[in-house]
């Protein structure tokens, strides 16, 4: 969902680059430009949350083989 939502937003910003030139609108050309880079920053925090979801999954599993090995422990062998 997150790469189409980028997608369509830099589809948008591009095309209103396009428009603001085409229509000799600086103004538009500028804020397509604003919506195209914000299609790559929606990217970049999207991996970064991905990467932070990793490292919560790799930390709960670990935590749940330390209680594994301490219930084991505690068991007696």
């Amino acid at each position: 969902m997150t790469l189409l939502a980028s997608a369509f937003l830099g589809f948008d910003g591009a095309a209103l680059v396009a428009f603001g030139i085409w229509s000799g609108h600086p103004l538009l050309a500028l804020i397509g430009a604003a919506l195209f880079v914000s299609s790559g920053l929606v990217l970049i925090y999207w991996r970064w949350q991905q990467r932070q979801l990793d490292e919560i999954a790799a930390a709960r599993r670990a935590l749940r083989d330390e209680a594994e090995s301490m219930r084991e422990l505690l068991r007696g062998g």
